[in-house]
């Protein structure tokens, strides 16, 4: 596999992960009532950004595992 192929792997897991903490995100706020979010805008937008945060790690974990994975395959085999 070429490296071009790897850092694409690793690239893309990344931005899917982007994209599911983005998707967790808006199906959040579909769901809060509107009066809930206008009354406490702050403490609503510090909510979104720990749970982009959260599901952002939990997603991102398989790309950071690929990119140790190819990494460390490298290390070894020199």
């Amino acid at each position: 596999m070429s490296r071009l192929t790897k850092l694409s792997l690793v690239a893309g897991g990344y931005a899917a992960a982007c994209l599911i903490a983005s998707g967790a995100v808006y199906v959040n706020q579909f769901f809060t009532p509107a009066a809930a979010s206008q009354a406490s805008a702050g403490m609503s937008a510090f909510g979104d950004l720990i749970l982009f945060v959260l599901v952002f790690g939990v997603a991102a974990l398989l790309p950071t595992g690929l990119m140790l994975y190819f990494v460390g395959r490298k290390l070894l085999t020199r």
